[in-house]
């Protein structure tokens, strides 16, 4: 512990503590599941056909009549622009000069460059990995690709001609028998995964309120109270930052208390769930582009680059950044809305 002057009477000594340091959040679970395939494009562009096979019955006729004609499978070609998200920063001497280094300030010891960068490297790493978080949860909870902006728009739903499901859970009312909620939201996934995979199980992400809403409906509550298995911890929330789950009815709930940067907008919307199935390979994508430059022009994309450059005079470090990605739902219809309307 050291010993300074006081920043309120320069004569007066105080002693210097521990440093608070105050982290943000960092939400992952969307990507520490796995759910979102990766794949690195070379273009600017994701571009793929849509190829929708079809079965059909053949009807008899008297030998020799041959008027049953069989038609090809039908196709449709899809195409979306990958999002731009460059993030900048940069180091001046005057960062450095005659500024004491972050939690040194109390024993006097000075800013280096090397721990300006490494710091600030960090938090544009960190902003890349957040941003990438948010923004499969909007296409999972919406349908729709992030950018705020406005430089690309594309709504899954609308664009393939589906209408999501949803499934009322009424968990307001005490009778309410939700294992065959359930069943309805496995039943639809089942119904309409078409891609011949084995769906390891059923998962739901639930915002806290409607994860609440459940373990406390009647006849969920008891099913919970003496629910225990390896993931005891998790259902009693010890530790830091451990959501709860909870398998009932064959869907694993998994509460999800991720929030925007802003702290106040839900990445799962409020009140609500979203069930998909887990194990299989074409559902959820996440596309990387390459970099705007000159030397990864037609090369497949990296989740992110930093570049770095020190003007002529030595006067400024930059540091430029950039990720350009899409993630996309290519089976929309899969994942269900849970809800309770009371």
């Amino acid at each position: 512990m050291a010993i300074i002057r006081s920043f309120d009477n320069p004569f007066e000594l105080v002693d210097w503590t521990q440093d608070l340091l105050v982290v943000p959040n960092l939400y992952g679970k969307i990507q520490n599941m796995g759910l979102f395939d990766v794949e690195s494009v070379s273009q600017n562009t994701v571009t793929f056909e849509k190829i929708n096979q079809s079965l059909g019955l053949v009807g008899d006729r008297p030998r020799g009549v041959r008027n049953n004609v069989s038609q090809d499978y039908l196709r449709e070609l899809k195409s979306y622009p990958v999002p731009h998200f460059p993030l900048d920063d940069a180091i001046k001497p005057e960062d450095i000069q005659g500024k004491a280094a972050y939690g040194g300030s109390g024993t006097g010891q000075p800013e280096v460059l090397d721990m300006v960068r490494a710091r600030k490297i960090e938090r544009i790493r960190r902003s890349h990995a957040q941003t990438l978080e948010v923004a499969r949860a909007q296409m999972l909870t919406a349908g729709t690709v992030y950018a705020p902006n406005g430089t690309v728009v594309v709504d899954v739903y609308s664009d393939f001609g589906i209408t999501r499901k949803e499934v009322d859970f009424v968990l307001g009312t005490g009778t309410t028998e939700v294992i065959l909620k359930g069943e309805e939201v496995i039943a639809h996934i089942q119904d309409n995964l078409f891609t011949g995979d084995i769906v390891t199980e059923v998962v739901a992400l639930c915002h806290p309120t409607f994860f609440n809403k459940l373990i406390t409906q009647a006849n969920v509550k008891t099913a919970y109270q003496y629910y225990t298995s390896t993931q005891e911890p998790l259902r009693n929330r010890l530790g830091t930052g451990l959501d709860r789950e909870f398998v009932y009815g064959g869907i694993r709930y998994v509460e999800y208390r991720g929030y925007a940067p802003d702290g106040v907008t839900p990445l799962i919307t409020a009140g609500e769930a979203r069930a998909f199935p887990m194990g299989t390979t074409d559902v959820f994508k996440t596309y990387f582009g390459p970099a705007n430059r000159f030397e990864f022009s037609n090369t497949l994309g990296l989740e992110a680059y930093m570049f770095e450059e020190r003007n002529p005079s030595d006067t400024e470090i930059t540091l430029q950044s950039e990720s350009n990605f899409i993630n996309l739902m290519r089976r929309p219809q899969v994942v269900v809305r849970m809800f309770s309307s009371n």
